[in-house]
């Protein structure tokens, strides 16, 4: 068992120094630091999960794609505080060298989703939707009649003027 605990040891210890890396260099990314980043200063999220806030070692997931002119990342990242576990969630293009976020959001177990990119859209209170079988009912427009013939400078107020019509 000498050789073979020696060999397991080794895959152990090179796929923990792989993993401690591969991470050190994700997190040296800019799109997952300012993710994580963002987490951190958000009131909500120190409140849900108690401070200190801290990042798991690996992300659950990740996924980048870059090319010459820009790139795009998604990730997952489990966050951890003194009162709750939570996860992370980002989703991010990149133009130039600055990345913009789409999805933002921690989730923590019976705690509403937290969007750190702030509240999305809700209709307006008291909108209506619109409905087309709530519009009234119309008379169809007459059909196109000839105009009477009139004498050439008389408008139809009759006097002398020229009505414009639309």
């Amino acid at each position: 068992m000498g050789c073979l605990g020696l060999l397991f040891s080794c895959c152990v210890l090179g796929f923990l120094i792989f993993g401690a890396t591969t991470w050190q260099s994700l997190r040296g990314s800019g799109v997952l630091v300012d993710g994580v980043t963002q987490a951190k200063q958000s009131l909500e999220v120190r409140e849900a999960l108690g401070e200190p806030i801290e990042s798991s070692m690996m992300p659950q997931q990740y996924s980048m794609h870059s090319g010459t002119d820009g790139g795009s990342a998604s990730f997952a990242v489990g966050l951890k505080g003194p009162k709750a576990s939570g996860t992370l969630y980002g989703e991010a293009y990149k133009k130039g060298d600055e990345w913009t976020f789409t999805t933002l959001k921690v989730e923590v177990p019976d705690h509403p989703v937290i969007n750190l990119l702030g509240p999305s859209v809700e209709p307006a209170p008291k909108a209506v939707p619109f409905n087309p079988r709530s519009l009234p009912d119309v008379e169809p427009l007459p059909e196109d009649e000839a105009p009477a013939p009139r004498e050439p400078g008389e408008g139809k107020s009759g006097q002398g003027k020229e009505d414009i019509e639309l």
